[in-house]
Formats: structure tokens, sequence, C-alpha cells
């Protein structure tokens, strides 16, 4: 498959990243006029938006979370991270229009801009690459034992 290919921690990396520059690209366009082209840059952005998710979030994000929790916790773990994800999501959804009118689209981007750096910092320092690993290699290289390395 070509999550095993790629590896997930590289798909994450990029897909936050990508999706980042799409929310940063997004602020940019709502930040400047009603020109044709940017209604146009608009719909490309969000669309790119779509599919860096597609390639990083979208998969990677279930797929990791299931192979870096220890088996004696992982049904409650991954149980506690979509009620947290799917919550967020929630959330977002319904104070979304409430902060685009209060802060204007061009900064509400730019705060979720902002927020997805965050993302792809927080990839780069704290997840690791399970490709082509077992579940128990990826649970002895977050111990960090010097067999899994």
């Amino acid at each position: 498959a070509f999550v095993e290919r790629a590896g997930r921690r590289s798909l994450l990396l990029g897909g936050c990243a990508g999706m980042t520059a799409c929310l940063a690209a997004l602020s940019a366009v709502f930040s400047g006029g009603d020109a044709p082209s940017s209604q146009t840059a608009a719909v490309l952005a969000i669309l790119g938006f779509v599919g860096f998710y597609q390639i990083g979030f979208g998969p990677c994000t279930w797929l990791v979370l299931s192979e870096v929790f220890p088996l004696r916790v992982r049904s409650a773990a991954l149980g506690i991270a979509s009620l947290l994800n799917f919550g967020s999501n929630l959330v977002v959804t319904a104070v979304f229009e409430q902060q685009r009118k209060a802060l204007g689209s061009g900064t509400l981007f730019a705060v979720l801009a902002v927020l997805g750096a965050t993302s792809v910092i927080f990839v780069a320092a704290y997840i690791i690459e399970t490709r082509g690993l077992s579940l128990e290699e990826v649970q002895a290289k977050l111990e960090g034992s010097e067999s899994a390395q």
C-alpha cells in the first residue's frame, strides 16, 4: 500500500504542511479583494487542503494511533482519541461562523494556519515512523529500547 511505502510520519508531515500552506493561502485570499482570480485561488486552496488532508491526517492519524498505544490500553485510548477528534470537529463547526464574523475570514484562516503549523511541529517532534515495524517493535521504539532502532 502507498502508506506503507511512503511512511506514516512522512505523509503526516507532508499532509500537515500542505494543509497549513493552503490555510495560509486562504488567509491571504480573504485578506485581499474580490477579484475573480481570488475566487479561483480560494477554490484551489480549498481543494488543496482537502487533498493534503486525504494524504496525511485522513488515513495516517488512525493508523498511527492504532500502532502507538500498548495493547492493554489500546481500545480505551482509541475510544478517547476518537471522542477528542470528533469533539474538536464539532467545536470547530459550531464556532466557525461566529469566529468568521468576529475576526474576519482572513484572520480566522491565519489562526487556523498557525494551528496547522503547530501540528507540523508536533508531528516532527513527537511522531515516530512505524513503517515496516511490528506492534512489538513500535512499543520497544517508544520505550527507547535499542533493539528496535
